[in-house]
């Protein structure tokens, strides 16, 4: 019997990622999702980064239109350009593994209008459990993404909160619905030797990431460094921030070290994990992390043993919670080395692989 060829399709905006499908990566793997370690003598794998077009350039000239209809109203692409593409690519495997609700959508579509019949279909998808509120009343719309969503042999989700609620809401087989925890790579993210630069650090550019919260929980005293490419509104002349974008995953890390506390805002969420990769980050170099409370964190940390949890909009609570790392040096490390530990233990890229290997069993 032969090996299984597996396409695993992503996207992102990294650049020099390396020959990946040489096993060689040159960015932190996580962004591969554990496909990297799957078993080479059972499977054959190959990847595709699937970069969004401009959308008025090559085959986006005929399908953008869809696109940007269906994104108004679900905040979620649907590149439907993906298939037409690397369609050779889709053809060759047995099996295709999608990340992010975009791809897999993108694909499905696909398989709705008839094409890949015969390959089974894995699609990851973090945020329609969260962001059917946009559209829950847009019969239409909910009933062909649902449809979207059926068309997959198996879905993964990243808490058993997202995975109930995805089958309730778009009344899905919960036996196809699987919960595969996220993890990073930890021989990337370690724990740096630098001395104390700011404060406080916050990161991220998702839609969810709140800010305006922090800032205002902040002292004026207090030193922050905010990684993103979103635009943060503050005063200038009372507030020490510093507003880093672009830079590469290595100063992300050395950032996350010269920091005395990672702040991770997000706005209030049921069932997406937003932030996550983040957490972990921040928690597998050494740092203590303070982060917005959520149905999905509670399934992965306890407070006050890995993490701290704030309630999410609150500038009171997550001022007292700040405090309370600065003030208790022994709380602060304790997190700081029981978070660390956790990583390392259950959510880095092998655990992940080895997750993904019984799911595709199962399937």
């Amino acid at each position: 019997m032969g090996k299984i060829k597996i396409l695993f399709v992503f996207r992102t905006p990294m650049e020099n990622i390396g020959l990946i499908n040489d096993e060689k990566v040159s960015e932190p793997s996580e962004f591969l999702w554990g496909m990297k370690d799957l078993d080479r003598t059972k499977y054959e794998v190959r990847f595709i980064n699937a970069p969004r077009f401009g959308k008025r350039t090559g085959i986006r000239r005929f399908t953008w239109f869809f696109e940007v209809a269906f994104a108004k109203y679900t905040r979620i692409g649907l590149p439907l350009d993906i298939y037409l593409k690397y369609r050779k690519d889709l053809l060759w495997a047995d099996e295709i593994v999608c990340t992010y609700d975009q791809v897999s959508v993108g694909i499905l579509f696909w398989r709705l209008c008839g094409a890949l019949k015969g390959k089974k279909i894995h699609a990851i998808v973090m945020s329609f459990s969260e962001r059917i509120k946009y559209f829950e009343h847009i019969q239409p719309l909910r009933w062909f993404v649902s449809a979207l969503l059926r068309q997959a042999n198996s879905i993964l989700t990243l808490s058993e909160v997202a995975s109930d609620t995805l089958a309730l809401k778009f009344k899905l087989d919960r036996k196809k619905i699987y919960t595969w925890y996220f993890g990073i790579d930890t021989s990337f993210w370690v724990q740096e030797r630098h001395d104390v630069i700011y404060n406080i650090m916050s990161i991220g550019n998702d839609m969810n990431r709140d800010f305006a919260t922090l800032i205002g929980a902040l002292r004026y005293d207090e030193k922050a460094v905010f990684i993103t490419n979103k635009h943060v509104e503050y005063d200038q002349e009372k507030k020490y921030i510093t507003i880093l974008s672009g830079i590469s995953n290595a100063e992300v890390r050395t950032c996350y070290s010269q920091s005395t506390i990672v702040v991770i805002p997000s706005f209030p969420l049921q069932t997406e994990s937003s932030g996550l990769s983040c957490v972990l980050q921040a928690l597998a170099c050494g740092r203590p992390v303070i982060v917005s409370d959520a149905p999905p964190f509670r399934e992965l940390f306890e407070d006050e043993i890995h993490c701290l949890f704030y309630t999410p909009g609150s500038v009171e609570d997550l001022r007292k919670k700040i405090d309370l790392l600065k003030n208790n040096e022994d709380l602060a490390k304790k997190i700081a080395i029981q978070g660390h530990k956790l990583v390392l233990e259950r959510y880095t890229c092998k655990v992940m692989s080895d997750q993904l290997n019984y799911i595709l069993k199962l399937s």
